[in-house]
């Protein structure tokens, strides 16, 4: 049990906000620290960004960055990539030492995909006896691995698209057969995915031999030791938040947000964070009772896999209206495209107020 102590009267909490690290996203990541810590900053936090290089380096910004008149400029203007006179630690046991030495109170991890989200940084903080926000080790690493995650959904009665995984050894020189066996078992076009890929950049359509053939050496290229193949189900695109409110005492989910894409088929990397990418609706245009269906889903999901703080659920809501669970993120972005903090607009909830309510969380 990590003893938290209680700042005194008029003391600002101490927030360490994580971003970067090795993922395909390290710079969508660094782009939401950079907002959260200039969102934080208006507010009564000490606030100490740490910048995760791709290679593994840890840079902390010095002690008392952001403090005073000179501060609110600093913070204001905070870029990731300019990092002169940080302190620059051996690697995360040497950054987190330091950070307790700071008094850290709580951190707040801004990254996505590999190191981040797989349950390896939660264990270094857990370790480390810091308070943080999102999931723990366990939920962390059971949702990131999307088989993982699909089979405990689907033990529990969540309706997901039919899949199966294969390791990467078993498909040497027998690529146009396993092709054959996915094209006739899951039909075409087939979805191909890294299961602990944590960007779209991971995923692909598949629509024939050739592009199957492609996925596999871009996949494999990237580091996938797994595949998961999974059939495809056409339909509309929505997405559930969920967050933990220390107040409510219970988790809340967010309204259901619609994602069309407005030139390719489906949400990819180029339709997620271009300025020009997919229309996010919010709220989805759903009947009361079929929104009410697909906020109890990502409910369901949290629970089941033993999520904490936030989370974002992914459906596909096919022809006759049955919604198929895809996928869940435990870390959710949180750039000015974050979906996350869209849906909790939509409820009278701000930036730096969802934030605030996530960190108050995460010290109980």
């Amino acid at each position: 049990m990590v003893k938290r102590k209680t700042p005194a009267r008029g003391e600002r909490l101490r927030v360490a906000v994580l971003m970067g690290g090795p993922s395909s996203e390290h710079e969508v990541s660094l782009a939401g620290g950079a907002q959260v810590v200039r969102a934080l900053g208006g507010l009564l936090y000490d606030v100490r960004p740490v910048v995760i290089a791709r290679e593994g380096a840890w840079r902390l910004a010095p002690r008392g960055w952001g403090r005073g008149r000179e501060g609110a400029a600093t913070r204001a203007a905070f870029d990731p990539h300019e990092l002169d006179g940080w302190k620059e630690c051996r690697g995360p046991w040497d950054a987190l030492e330091a950070l307790k030495r700071w008094g850290v109170d709580v951190a707040l991890p801004v990254l996505h995909g590999r190191f981040g989200e797989d349950g390896t940084l939660q264990a270094c903080l857990e370790a480390a006896g810091i308070p943080f926000v999102g999931s723990g080790m366990r939920g962390s690493a059971v949702a990131f691995d999307k088989v993982r995650a699909k089979e405990v959904c689907a033990f529990h009665g969540i309706q997901t698209p039919r899949f199966e995984a294969l390791e990467v050894r078993a498909l040497a020189r027998r690529r146009a057969e396993w092709f054959q066996t996915w094209a006739g078992r899951f039909g075409l076009p087939f979805v191909l995915k890294n299961p602990c890929g944590g960007s779209t950049l991971e995923v692909h359509l598949v629509r024939d031999e050739g592009t199957g053939a492609a996925a596999i050496d871009a996949l494999v290229q990237g580091g996938a030791e797994r595949l998961l193949v999974e059939a495809y189900v056409r339909g509309r695109e929505l997405t559930v938040g969920v967050i933990e409110e220390r107040e409510r005492g219970e988790p809340r989910a967010l309204p259901v947000i619609e994602i069309r894409p407005r030139r390719g088929a489906w949400f990819d990397y180029q339709e997620k964070y271009s300025a020009d990418g997919a229309e996010e609706i919010c709220p989805a245009p759903l009947p009361d009772a079929l929104a009410e269906r697909v906020q109890g889903l990502a409910l369901a999901v949290h629970a089941l896999l033993g999520l904490r703080g936030l989370s974002r659920s992914d459906f596909i809501l096919d022809a006759d209206l049955t919604p198929w669970f895809l996928e869940v993120n435990t870390l959710p972005g949180m750039t000015d495209r974050g979906l996350v903090p869209l849906a909790a607009r939509r409820v009278g909830i701000d930036f730096p107020s969802l934030l605030s309510g996530l960190i108050r969380t995460a010290r109980l």
